[in-house]
């Protein structure tokens, strides 16, 4: 059976390689103009990105808005050179990327999609009160009795492989949990600089109004199947990519079956479109007969 290309999308960007903006440069792309075209849509002001600018590291709308177009120009870059993957699949909110590629969605709707997102948990967000956070080192089983023991509102809103998962919840919650990790024996814990508990049952409240907005925008049916991250399967049909926006924001999600979903369907080839290398340092424990190619 013929192998196969995929593209993966990351959600947010934790450490830059410092080689993006060169790439993009050597393959004679201008990512202002990325930056632009959001801007325009948005009716926004996106600055120029720099590496040294705090303007994307500390505002969590700007640094999901700059991930995104991020990931759309590198998938352009590919696809241009001939490199079109069979599969795609988006890891949290690299399902808007995702859709790009895949030719549903527009530079510009997949940008008020995120915008519109973002905006309709503003009750939530920048609050301070809920937060997320990251356990590497212990069992699924492990984190889920010191929840139960300790902070039962938490839950485990993504597996990102057999060591490592993403908890949300009320801040002092995530907190406790993750000290008790430590103590536990975690190989590491850390707090993420994410003020919304994306995937937890917090975000359920928002499904119906989302769902409104998603209507009054243009999708497509996708020309590139993708791999859900809510439940694994292969989806193209305008209603599945309407319905998996909504599971995509308020259901949890399991990025290491995604993977293992990929490895099934015969995919020996995987392209990380986007700033640094997460999803790849993720992938080393997942096991499987591919290659993970970052792209620059």
């Amino acid at each position: 059976m013929k192998n196969k290309t995929a593209f993966i999308f990351p959600a947010f960007i934790t450490e830059f390689t410092r080689n993006e903006i060169e790439f993009l440069d050597k393959n004679s792309v201008d990512f202002n103009d990325y930056l632009h075209r959001a801007s325009v849509a948005l009716n926004i002001d996106l600055p120029e990105f720099s590496y040294n600018t705090d303007v994307y590291r500390n505002d969590e709308l700007n640094s999901q808005l700059l991930a995104y177009l991020l990931s759309c120009a590198f998938s352009d870059i590919l696809q241009n050179k001939g490199i079109v993957p069979e599969l795609i699949a988006g890891y949290s909110m690299g399902i808007y990327a995702s859709l790009y590629a895949a030719q549903s969605i527009t530079i510009e709707d997949g940008a008020k999609l995120i915008f519109s997102a973002y905006n309709l948990v503003n009750d939530i967000t920048g609050t301070g009160i809920y937060g997320m956070g990251a356990i590497i080192g212990l069992s699924t089983e492990d984190v889920e009795n010191l929840i139960k023991n300790n902070a039962p509102d938490v839950e485990i809103i993504n597996i990102n492989n057999e060591h490592s998962l993403v908890i949300a919840g009320k801040k002092k919650d995530v907190v406790i949990v993750l000290k008790k990790a430590k103590e536990e024996g975690a190989f590491s814990t850390a707090e993420l600089t994410v003020d919304t508990p994306y995937h937890s049952k917090y975000l359920l409240k928002y499904s119906d109004s989302f769902q409104k907005y998603i209507n009054t925008i243009s999708i497509k049916s996708a020309k590139i199947p993708i791999i859900s991250t809510y439940d694994q399967r292969e989806f193209t049909k305008l209603s599945e990519i309407k319905s998996e926006f909504i599971f995509n924001l308020t259901g949890k999600i399991n990025w290491n079956k995604t993977m293992q979903k990929l490895i099934e369907n015969n995919v020996s080839e995987i392209y990380e479109c986007g700033a640094g290398k997460d999803l790849k340092k993720i992938s080393r424990f997942i096991d499987g007969d591919y290659k993970m190619k970052s792209i620059y």
